[in-house]
């Protein structure tokens, strides 16, 4: 959908921010450590409950608080929405239009973003959980079925883990391998038909990425090709109990993306591996909003980093195409950023102030 506005309380050095938002594209200008990867943070943790930066959000807590309290108002055709998350004395609530929610991905349903960062080239050489990530989120907002499914497998996982470490009976753990079997391979199948769907694609924006540099993706489901979950469970029964985690399943699989039949990782330089994985994200976040007819939120941090001018200009002209709403930030500002921004902000020492 998309902020009309967020305001930030007592959130890493920002005391207190408010921004009027562009549905368009929104720049934050300011200099390294002045705070621009915070406000995009905020952003992030009111759309996925958690953060980029840190796995324990009482560092996002501004010195001397006891908590933060980060609020936006949603764009929407019909009706604007207002979502909530504050953290206090270690406790974490989500509100949205005034009401508590149980699940933090009611948030993301709500409140899509794609996150762009320095970090964003480990979807292509780093290990698999990237990949899994970015194929889940992509799931999560087409597939209506996956939620569930996942929540299922991921139930199952914990449980079945639980009784392989604590060494109890063969029988015990086998109840969990039925369960496990069935929410895998659904979660296998949902997963492959997204995938087969958003290649195309994926995969041509890519391509053009690269200049006409063939691509390639293969999902590796987690187990081997031509045998059901539930048989390779019984296989890998006796390792699984060894060394008391389940080894096998949809929480191992992977993507296997080959640039010009080679491991992309083995193929690209540094930079080209930004480029590629930037290709996949706008790419995702396009297809998203063609088949729910819905808008997401590009977050994209510190673009220019390691990237030359053309590819940098390629880059931004993509992520004109998406026609999502972007809030982008700068150490600098460009002329092409200038040129469409529908609004421009400026940090400094824990103040932010709009330009444009």
């Amino acid at each position: 959908m998309g902020l009309q506005s967020l305001s930030i309380r007592r959130f890493r050095c920002f005391a207190s921010a408010d921004l009027d938002l562009s549905s368009r594209l929104n720049v934050i200008l300011g200099k390294n450590a002045s705070g621009k990867t915070s406000i995009l943070e905020a952003f992030y943790l009111l759309s996925r409950g958690r953060s980029f930066r840190t796995a324990h959000l009482d560092a996002a807590v501004q010195q001397g608080s006891a908590g933060f309290l980060l609020a936006a108002r949603t764009i929407s055709q019909r009706f604007p929405m207002e979502i909530s998350l504050a953290r206090q004395d270690g406790v974490l609530e989500a509100k949205i239009g005034g009401k508590a929610v149980k699940g933090l991905s009611q948030l993301a349903a709500v409140f899509p973003v794609q996150l762009l960062d320095g970090q964003a080239n480990q979807l292509i050489n780093g290990g698999p959980k990237y990949r899994r990530q970015f194929l889940d989120w992509g799931t999560f907002h087409v597939e209506q079925r996956f939620y569930q499914t996942w929540y299922g497998y991921c139930q199952a996982l914990r449980q079945r883990n639980i009784l392989l470490k604590a060494n109890r009976p063969k029988a015990e753990v086998a109840v969990w391998d039925v369960e496990l079997a069935k929410h895998g391979e659904e979660l296998s199948e949902i997963r492959q038909r997204y995938l087969q769907n958003l290649c195309p694609h994926a995969l041509k924006s890519a391509e053009q990425s690269l200049d006409g540099v063939p691509v390639s993706i293969e999902y590796r489901r987690g187990w081997p090709v031509g045998m059901r979950l539930a048989e390779a469970l019984q296989i890998w029964a006796k390792k699984d109990r060894m060394l008391g985690v389940t080894h096998t399943g949809p929480h191992r699989a992977d993507l296997a993306i080959r640039v010009n039949g080679r491991p992309a990782q083995e193929a690209i330089s540094r930079g080209q591996e930004k480029v590629l994985a930037a290709a996949f994200l706008l790419a995702q976040a396009d297809f998203y909003q063609r088949e729910s007819r819905l808008s997401c939120t590009l977050l994209v941090d510190d673009l220019a980093a390691e990237l030359d001018a053309d590819h940098l200009r390629r880059l931004l002209q993509r992520i004109s195409e998406v026609g999502a709403q972007v809030i982008m930030t700068a150490i600098e500002s460009l002329p092409a950023l200038n040129e469409t921004a529908g609004a421009v902000f400026h940090v400094k020492q824990g103040n932010c102030h709009r330009m444009v």
